[in-house]
């Protein structure tokens, strides 16, 4: 077995260090202690089910917050206070009953998490034992030569991801020139911990657009940015891209579940208004068509010419008397003097002669 074969070397370093003079040898005993510390890593445990266990634990919490609170709507006092007029009745027995079970419920997850955590105890016994030895030959008080490596910058959290991704035109290179990725953006209320999505199947590059579209959507509301994996089905194990920290140990996780029914919010974020102004700032973008070949150049034309209309004509009123229209030609009929009336004759008998 590998522990016993790490117990086997170690007795084996023991003997070579009892015959070696320690004086002139010291510098080398530490070296090998030093391989030997390093050759055997650290185990801390189970990660996968201690987050397992945490998360059931952030949702027992919930449960027996749920419970208090009917406890107290119900009257039955305070869980911590027995009041035995309360108990007499089967209501507040039955939940007294239900805060207790929750409770040790609860004691056993932590239980169960701690084993996870110490899981590899026999492992960390090596790791003490070679402490131990170093520090009998005092290989801490040897002078180490300096580390001429450079320190490597410090962290920005989850930003620091997207630089190895950029080119050097700035632009995104790799798995990610599509944009497309694995993570989700989730929006949270720092209020009540109530959560909603924002992106999917996106990458840390959109971390800043989506903190601030999270902002927008709650104003007057403290927010914060989360993401998980598009494969991670437990709410609680989502990170925040601020702090890296899980939303399970958020003071206000799932705290909004336990609101009762009927009951408004604390806070609350208007979605509705975002999404109007964002459907007006929509219509109202003229975004240029950059997809196509066609290039419209526009110039400046000659301005439009007046509408000149026509001025009515003058009227004037008619007089017959003033006839200024030159007559050419004989005149064919006599004047009015001399005028024959063939249907009213003027003169009985024979007519005049026509002139």
């Amino acid at each position: 077995m590998p522990y016993r074969r790490s117990l086997v070397l170690l007795s084996t370093m023991v003997v070579a260090t009892l015959l070696v003079p320690a004086v002139s040898h010291a510098s080398m005993i530490c070296n090998r202690l030093r391989a030997s510390l390093v050759s055997e890593p650290e185990v801390v445990g189970d990660t996968a089910a201690m987050r397992r266990f945490s998360s059931a634990i952030a949702r027992q919490n919930f449960e027996i917050r749920k419970a208090r609170q009917r406890f107290f709507d119900l009257r039955c006092g305070s869980p911590s206070v027995t009041d035995y007029a309360a108990m007499n009745r089967p209501e507040c027995a039955a939940l007294s009953a239900d805060i207790k079970r929750l409770e040790a419920e609860k004691l056993q997850l932590a239980e169960r998490r701690e084993a996870a955590r110490s899981g590899g105890t026999q492992r960390n016994e090596v790791r003490g034992k070679i402490l131990a030895m170093m520090e009998a030959n005092r290989c801490d008080e040897e002078p180490v030569e300096a580390d001429v490596t450079p320190a490597d910058p410090p962290r920005t959290p989850y930003l620091d991801m997207v630089a190895p991704r950029l080119g050097t035109d700035g632009f995104p290179t790799g798995g990610w020139q599509n944009g497309a990725g694995d993570l989700q953006t989730l929006c949270v209320r720092s209020c009540d911990g109530a959560f909603f999505p924002i992106s999917s199947n996106t990458t840390p590059l959109t971390f800043r657009r989506d903190a601030e579209l999270c902002r927008q959507m709650c104003p007057g509301i403290e927010t914060e940015l989360y993401f998980r994996s598009v494969t991670e089905p437990e709410s609680g194990e989502m990170i925040s891209t601020v702090t890296g920290r899980p939303y399970r140990q958020s003071p206000t996780a799932f705290s909004y579940q336990s609101r009762r029914k009927g009951d408004q919010p604390s806070c609350t974020c208007n979605l509705t208004d975002f999404y109007r102004k964002m459907k007006a700032q929509a219509a109202s973008a003229n975004v240029p068509d950059y997809g196509s070949s066609v290039i419209d150049l526009k110039t400046a034309g000659k301005p439009a010419p007046e509408d000149v209309r026509p001025s009515a004509p003058v009227e004037r009123p008619y007089d017959p008397t003033e006839k200024k229209v030159r007559q050419v030609g004989p005149v064919f009929l006599p004047s009015e003097t001399s005028g024959i009336d063939l249907r009213h004759p003027a003169l009985s008998g024979p007519q005049p002669v026509q002139q």
